[in-house]
């Protein structure tokens, strides 16, 4: 059966899928992480590798072209668009150095600086002057994925994280620096220009019934929410099998 093409208040159920898609596989993805952290385990190490390589892609895009679609509908409404993203911003980043710090006090070896949610909020404030360039975006983001090679060369101190150069030996679990983040965030911008003009689909899209199909855009409204949890949920499951976390603590 076919359903609405738009639904929930103006929401696209296929970015809601496609981000849904990102954050069940971000929970596959840390899930793995874990299991290193508790058990050791080290199998199939290029797939995760590229697994989780793809999950971020996958989300950062989708993010890209959410803020593509929300900054399209809210300079139709206001002249004044800035505080809604300045909001966002301390939102997401505050959230972020909320983990950073519980990070640092309980897995210092493994402390979050600077990850997924230190970098949404900072892209969405970045985003907004590249608006203007549209599907140009595309070679901008090409510049930041491009000068990655570069400045993930280049070590400095921690302050420096935000831009991808980070002192030497340095490793965090969960690290977004905008070079070459940003530039995926951009291509999701690109994308937006040419699928959603001004906030809107470009084709129509009917939306499909499936149990599955609902189940991944709600989780698609909702990655916040399972981003915060799915981690202590994991982490207790796992200390109720295998008992505290070697050597930190836990």
């Amino acid at each position: 059966m076919i359903g609405a093409s738009i639904y929930r208040g103006g929401r696209f159920w296929e970015i809601d899928f496609l981000r849904g898609v990102g954050i069940s596989m971000m929970v596959i993805s840390n899930f793995v992480t874990d299991l290193q952290l508790f058990i050791g385990y080290s199998g199939h190490r290029l797939f995760w590798l590229l697994f989780a390589v793809a999950t971020a892609s996958i989300f950062v895009f989708a993010s890209g072209i959410s803020f593509w679609i929300s900054y399209s509908r809210t300079i139709k409404r206001t002249s004044s668009p800035y505080p809604k993203y300045l909001k966002r911003f301390l939102k997401l980043f505050g959230l972020g150095a909320v983990i950073t710090l519980v990070t640092y006090f309980l897995l210092e070896d493994m402390t979050i600086y600077f990850g997924i949610l230190h970098f949404l909020g900072t892209a969405s404030l970045l985003a907004v002057p590249f608006y203007r360039f549209k599907r140009l975006n595309f070679l901008w983001a090409l510049l930041f994925i491009a000068g990655s090679v570069v400045v993930n060369q280049i070590h400095g101190p921690l302050w420096l994280l935000p831009t991808g150069i980070t002192p030497a030996e340095f490793h965090s679990p969960d690290y977004f620096p905008l070079f070459p983040w940003f530039g995926v965030y951009l291509l999701g911008l690109a994308a937006g220009s040419v699928f959603y003009p001004d906030g809107r689909r470009k084709w129509e899209l009917p939306l499909p019934s499936g149990v599955l199909l609902s189940t991944i855009c709600l989780a698609g409204r909702n990655t916040l929410k399972i981003y915060l949890l799915h981690q202590p949920i994991l982490v207790g499951l796992l200390m109720l099998i295998y008992g505290p976390l070697p050597g930190i603590g836990l």
